[in-house]
């Protein structure tokens, strides 16, 4: 028994001896960098944010590639990438590769031809018109050309934005300095039944939003009224970095519109700026809504935009806070959906979820697609004292 044992662990020995040879040999058999197998394209910059591999960037290869690595594009800069690859005659070889990320996309800004101030403004231009860039989180922003606030007239100026990559948008624009105006407008409202008669199909749906503003509601009224579907606020940031609030109306506008069999979707109001807030955000969103039947998507709604330009983020990264909330809620099976009116769908968000879109018109030119299309924020419907969203869902 002891020669058994004894047997045992001299070969165990041996065996750790030759691991550790096998090793070290293999370190001074390390394959040495070799790109005489293959030739480069001239141009060796990628894009930031791009969806690369080191693939596109070889011209030809006397072998196969064995290793496409995938080109991190998260930062500008240089970086040296190795792979592997085989010679014609099935030799394996590393290669290595020199890739400069660029940014080549100029900021944007979100701007007509004209902005009008009343005289006296006092808060900086730069910071209230509204402007971005795909990468550099606080572009340069200057106002070309002279204005008085304080003095009534009209400037011709420029705004422009320049990115650390030197990339530059101008926009010309007349700012109009006004006296306070008094004018006072006649209310008007989208009656439901009109929004029925004209839009109404056998491929849609009509229906409303709703949150605290619309106080108590007879939902009997409002299902009886046509309404096919309610987007219910679950709640809302307090603002940037705080905690969340839970609509005062939640329990009561889901649990009633449930017991009447309205069919339920929920948005949830946003001030994340990173994406473990907005993760943090869609968490807190699902421990309110777990124990209910929602039949419709879960919706991200961020609409601070007046804010932006100070908050130091990027389009990269507001598309990536959006990214964040709705990967968590689909993690739990429910559908997600971005909110947006049509110019900043068409401007600044990129995410690939499906769209509620806002556009308060009879007939939206809003080119992309959208599941549902919220065409006025002025509904009358026969349950709610106020004005309500009207909205058409599509089925789709």
């Amino acid at each position: 028994m002891n020669k058994k044992w004894w047997i045992l662990g001299v070969v165990g020995i041996i065996i750790i001896v030759v691991s550790l040879l096998s090793l070290n040999f293999l370190k001074k058999k390390e394959i040495p960098i070799d790109n005489s197998g293959f030739t480069l394209l001239d141009n060796m910059t990628v894009e930031v944010y791009s969806d690369t591999n080191i693939s596109s960037k070889i011209q030809f290869m006397n072998g196969t590639l064995e290793d496409d690595k995938k080109i991190d594009t998260n930062h500008l800069g240089s970086q040296t990438i190795e792979f592997l690859y085989k010679d014609s005659k099935g030799k394996n070889k590393k290669g290595a590769i020199a890739i400069e990320v660029v940014d080549t996309t100029a900021p944007i800004v979100l701007l007509s031809n004209a902005y009008t101030v009343t005289v006296g403004y006092s808060n900086n231009l730069t910071d209230i018109i509204l402007s971005a860039d795909n990468y550099d989180k606080n572009p340069k922003r200057e106002i070309i050309g002279d204005y008085d606030l304080n003095q009534i007239g009209s400037y011709n100026v420029i705004y422009r934005v320049t990115d650390q990559s030197g990339n530059a948008t101008d926009v010309e624009f007349t700012l109009y300095v006004k006296e306070k105006s008094n004018t006072t407008y006649e209310a008007t409202y989208t009656d439901f039944q009109d929004v029925i008669a004209t839009y109404k199909n056998e491929s849609n749906k009509i229906g409303i939003d709703i949150s605290k503003w619309q106080g108590n509601i007879d939902f009997d009224m409002v299902k009886s009224s046509g309404a096919e579907f309610v987007i219910i606020r679950v709640g809302t940031g307090l603002g940037f970095g705080e905690e969340s609030l839970e609509d005062p109306y939640f329990k009561q506008n889901i649990q009633e519109s449930i017991a009447i069999n309205l069919p339920v979707g929920i948005y949830y109001y946003s001030y994340a700026t990173t994406r473990e807030e907005a993760k943090e955000e869609a968490q807190w969103v699902i421990d309110r809504i777990k124990d209910y039947p929602i039949d419709l998507p879960i919706v991200f709604d961020w609409e601070s935009w007046s804010y932006f330009n100070g908050l130091n983020l990027s389009l990269h990264d507001i598309n990536e806070v959006a990214t964040a909330f709705l990967e968590e809620i689909e993690k739990y099976g429910y559908r997600g959906m971005l909110y947006g009116s049509k110019n900043y769908l068409q401007k600044i968000w990129t995410t690939t979820y499906p769209v509620w879109l806002a556009h308060y018109t009879s007939k939206t030119n809003y080119e992309g697609d959208y599941l549902l299309w919220q065409l006025c924020e002025n509904g009358k419907i026969d349950g709610i004292n106020g004005y309500v969203d009207i909205n058409i869902l599509y089925n789709k």
